[in-house]
């Protein structure tokens, strides 16, 4: 199995070798002028690993976390009591609930930036479907210290992550603000995100279920795989085995690689060895390493236990600006 380091290392060699086709200062490796810097701003949804937020590349992304509700206790993403809580909650059927990120927390985020020099923000987030985050981040970029682009990225988990690396890489090249918006879209809109959940139950009680809620009745003895399009949870497929989903994913990455390269990801929720099935067998169908990715909490609330997503983005998005 891929590790989350070989994942980003891989990332960042691919970096070096673009930096070579390129002009003028990103070529040499020089960093933006200090004065005319652009920071990425993204959610706890976005599961980027530690290893790669430490990374130098990663230097000008910032993270805001997500509140976890378990019972009475609030926690936010990254809790050592969440990652303790959560599971014995999802397992006994105590009630969870999310919340999104106040507008002042983005508010003291885009201030803290601006005060470190950047001159501008690009802040991508969670599908504003499933979430209120991307409407508090537009709400905090009215009054923000210096310009703040929101992007409302209609996907979620590495889908989001890869994006947002993408787009702080454009920013590190010192690429105008239109260009690192366009190459974050690029990313998350030719995103693939499949997810198969044990139940439907936990999606239904944080009203997640959107338009699969009218086949509840008909999926009380499947394994559905649910596919993430245009923000939103659909039914892909009804099989009845977690190995029969596991197919099914594996099937549907490798009809869209035959088609274009991808970068494939796995996530999971307390199903580690369905995790790595996953992992070898979407290796020969992905770009570059897969790696297996726990689900932040505040996905994995949704999901519950037992979940296993993938994630499939484009290598070479098209970055055309839009307009």
């Amino acid at each position: 199995m891929a590790s989350i380091e070989a994942w980003r290392d891989d990332a960042v060699e691919r970096l070096r070798a673009r930096r070579g086709q390129l002009v003028g200062r990103a070529r040499y490796g020089l960093r933006p002028p200090r004065r005319d810097r652009t920071a990425i701003v993204t959610d706890s949804s976005a599961a980027l690993p530690d290893a790669v937020l430490a990374h130098p590349f990663a230097a000008g992304i910032r993270q805001v976390p997500l509140a976890v509700m378990v019972g009475d206790q609030i926690h936010t993403e990254g809790d050592d009591d969440l990652a303790l809580d959560l599971p014995l909650a999802l397992a006994a059927g105590t009630p969870v609930r999310t919340s999104r990120p106040s507008p002042g927390a983005f508010r003291a985020v885009y201030a803290d930036l601006a005060r470190a020099g950047y001159a501008r923000i690009v802040s991508v987030h969670l599908s504003g479907e499933l979430s209120g985050t991307v409407e508090a981040a537009s709400l905090a970029a009215v009054d923000a210290p210096c310009p703040v682009s929101v992007v409302d990225s209609r996907t979620a988990g590495l889908a989001l992550g890869m994006g947002v690396m993408d787009a702080a890489v454009e920013a590190g090249f010192g690429r105008p603000v239109d260009e690192v918006v366009a190459r974050a879209r690029a990313a998350v809109t030719g995103s693939t995100v499949l997810v198969t959940i044990p139940s439907l139950e936990p999606l239904r009680r944080g009203g997640r279920v959107g338009a699969v809620s009218s086949l509840l009745g008909t999926l009380l003895q499947v394994r559905p795989v649910l596919s993430l399009d245009d923000g939103a949870l659909h039914l892909a497929d009804r099989p009845r085995t977690t190995a029969r989903a596991i197919d099914r994913m594996v099937e549907l990455v490798a009809d869209r690689a035959a088609r274009s390269r991808l970068r494939v990801a796995v996530h999971t929720y307390g199903d580690e060895v369905g995790a790595q099935t996953l992992v070898e067998r979407l290796q020969p169908h992905s770009a570059t390493p897969v790696p297996a990715v726990p689900l932040p909490a505040v996905l994995a609330a949704h999901v519950g236990l037992g979940a296993l997503a993938v994630v499939a983005v484009p290598l070479d998005p098209d970055t055309a600006p839009e307009g």
